[in-house]
């Protein structure tokens, strides 16, 4: 397991790229319409597999232990579901407000970790056989705790802005999840190898956040050109050591 320091430095590395040209009107152009912030969120140090977690009801159903999904490091070091979010300095931006699914999967939230503009419906639904519940904490509130039989589907409003983690609270401690709830368009959750794209930006000046649910966050400024191009290496440490 790897442990979670009690500091952990984040360095941000940030290049600019040439500015590409802008794609024309029905041109099959392979570069998107504006600025572009792509990037890498790695780990250095060990990286080791958190053990599973060990289930301590429903094991008939759920098995003995489930994946820990709360620290997932790569070969290379990539670490998946960080977020990476950017915030105009410059403007007011609008978000359109959408729509997310938590699922409830396995013995599981479904996704681990997803993003949602501020106004979103958030739709949850159950597909094991067993009672679940949904229980929704923004800091040390509770905005809400709904039962889940595999039956019933609840559509709650995503209306405050910052962390919600959720937990099930019929003694599947083991499960997690957490769902960022943001007031920006812009934003992105690393892949496998902790990779992640901001397309389609307007010029300006912007906070570049990048946050982890067992880590935590770092932020710095960047400045865009239109068309321009980004590219980000963010760098999470243990021990206090950096790269």
């Amino acid at each position: 397991m790897i442990p979670v320091p009690a500091f952990t430095f984040i360095v941000f590395s940030i290049m600019a790229i040439a500015a590409a040209p802008a794609v024309q009107a029905g041109d099959p152009g392979l570069v998107p319409q504006g600025a572009r912030v792509t990037g890498r969120v790695t780990v250095s140090g060990s990286s080791e597999a958190p053990p599973p977690l060990k289930v301590f009801k429903n094991r008939d159903f759920c098995g003995d232990t489930v994946p820990n999904e709360t620290l997932l490091v790569g070969r290379d070091g990539g670490l998946r579901n960080a977020v990476a979010m950017l915030r105009p300095l410059d403007r007011v931006v609008t978000s359109m407000p959408g729509r997310v699914v938590l699922d409830n999967y396995r013995c599981a939230f479904v996704p681990h970790v997803q993003v949602a503009t501020m106004g979103s419906e958030l739709i949850l639904t159950n597909s094991d056989r067993i009672l679940h519940t949904v229980h929704a904490r923004l800091g040390k509130e509770t905005l809400f705790n709904v039962g889940l039989p595999t039956w019933r589907q609840v559509t709650k409003q995503l209306d405050r802005a910052g962390v919600i983690r959720i937990d099930c609270d019929v003694l599947h401690t083991w499960m997690s999840a957490a769902i960022i709830v943001v007031t920006t368009p812009y934003f992105s959750v690393t892949d496998t190898n902790g990779d992640f794209i901001l397309d389609g930006l307007p010029a300006g000046s912007y906070e570049l956040e990048v946050w982890h649910e067992r880590l935590g966050a770092k932020t710095t400024r960047v400045n865009l050109g239109q068309n321009g191009r980004l590219y980000a290496d963010v760098y999470f440490s243990f021990g206090g050591k950096t790269r």
